[in-house]
């Protein structure tokens, strides 16, 4: 086990009197969307009387996961469990080649990662007086980890499902029907032991409480925040009109039609090719610079690579469009998803140029960013449509000043409210238990 020594604690924290042991695969040096609830929440909970201790990988899977430029919130000691069985199976590295790794794994490839977490994070609670086990999924391995834990030590459980487990449209499509029922009694083993279910969206919490009906009085939903203390004080916009995006892309998340309208917009001089630029940062995407090139794109097109967070923040707030996009296929729906990089859009106050469905993000963003253009996935000419209007706006008004929707966003939106949320559950689960018999 390593671990890392805490540095003095956040400006504006109260003195924490208990302890939370967070399971996280996913944390710095890691970087991309999977940290950021879970570091968000890791910065404010010692203002809400928690002090958090991360469980995280000590050898990450190089195959699933990137470094960034991230550091975790100061004040929080971190400790690593080396996997064992992490990318050393000539087994398991052919069937990644292979594609299969998804269609063998139950529930997934971390589970040398759940078993040392498991042993260390047991110890970790009798030697920390640890109160809570907070268990932050994908992957989900990280669950049965925190449910060993939780029948070990007595300790109470609280499963945080960033995304749906068993219920997601993305599960996997096992060889063999044995493996989705052993999936399933996986889940439901889980939920049995956890004191409380958090989820991140409203329809994944309305989802599980229709297919566990017994969790309904110890499930809850805490949306994902913006941290306002990113929200940069002094703004200088790009010189030129720039479109950005932050995040990743793949399957169903490919800016095609968006790129196809950004080539129509330029190769009919309907904006000056010097005066427009798109800048992504995510995880790499070769895909997307194929689809750049293939359109002549290569000089408007730019990949920054995977930012850490305030880098990205700051990104948003520099621009002057920011692209967002859930996109759907036969399988996925995107309805009632809210991606966590919403709220840092939102809350800059740029417009948006949203290629989203009917359903909560559409109307979050009609709410909040007034300005904003919503346009249906593939409508082409609407994208371009958009890009054109927006540069127009540009040229003419330049940048806007902070609307009182994006300040009525900002309001109520902030990750520290949030974070008084998933305190208060804490607070619920480890009360005495009064009787009133």
């Amino acid at each position: 086990m390593a671990m890392e020594s805490p540095e003095s604690r956040a400006p504006g924290a109260a003195p924490p009197d208990r302890r939370v042991l967070f399971l996280a695969y996913e944390y710095p040096p890691l970087g991309g969307v999977g940290i950021v609830r879970t570091t968000q929440f890791a910065k404010y909970l010692p203002r809400c009387g928690w002090q958090p201790s991360v469980l995280t990988v000590q050898n990450p899977d190089r195959f699933y996961t990137t470094e960034g430029g991230d550091r975790g919130p100061r004040g929080v000691t971190v400790h690593r469990a080396f996997n064992p069985l992490n990318n050393l199976s000539v087994v398991e590295g052919g069937l990644r080649r292979l594609r299969l790794d998804r269609k063998v794994f139950v529930p997934d490839v971390y589970g040398g990662w759940a078993w040392s977490a498991a042993r260390v994070g047991t110890d970790l609670v009798r030697r920390e007086e640890i109160s809570v086990v907070y268990a932050t999924c994908p992957p989900y391995s990280t669950a049965l980890a925190g449910a060993r834990i939780a029948a070990t030590t007595g300790v109470p459980l609280v499963v945080d499902l960033r995304d749906a487990w068993t219920l997601s449209p993305y599960a996997p499509s096992y060889l063999f029907p044995w493996q989705r029922r052993r999936e399933e009694r996986l889940e439901s083993v889980v939920l049995e032991t956890a004191a409380h279910v958090v989820t991140a969206t409203d329809a994944i919490r309305e989802d599980y409480e229709r297919t566990y009906p017994e969790i309904r009085d110890r499930i809850s939903t805490v949306l994902n925040g913006f941290d306002p203390e990113l929200l940069p004080a002094h703004v200088q916009p790009f010189p030129r009109f720039t479109i950005a995006y932050t995040g990743f892309f793949y399957g169903a998340q490919s800016p095609e039609s968006f790129l196809d309208a950004l080539s129509v917009v330029l190769h009919e001089h309907r904006v000056p090719p010097g005066d427009l630029r798109f800048v992504w940062a995510g995880r790499d995407a070769p895909f997307v610079r194929q689809l750049a090139r293939d359109r002549g794109l290569e000089e408007v097109v730019e990949y920054l690579g995977l930012l850490p967070k305030p880098e990205a923040d700051a990104l948003l707030a520099r621009s002057h469009l920011l692209f967002f996009l859930l996109g759907e296929n036969d399988r996925v729906s995107q309805r009632r998803v809210l991606t966590s990089k919403l709220f840092p859009y939102l809350a800059s106050g740029r417009p948006i140029l949203a290629l989203v469905p009917e359903g909560d993000a559409m109307e979050m963003i009609r709410t909040y960013s007034p300005s904003s253009f919503l346009v249906s996935p593939g409508d082409v000419d609407g994208i371009a449509g958009a890009i054109v209007e927006a540069y127009g706006r540009y040229r003419h008004a330049g940048t806007s000043r902070v609307s009182d929707q994006t300040a009525r966003f900002r309001r109520e939106y902030s990750v520290e409210a949030r974070t008084r949320e998933l305190a208060a559950i804490f607070d619920g689960i480890t009360s005495p238990k009064t009787d009133h018999s």
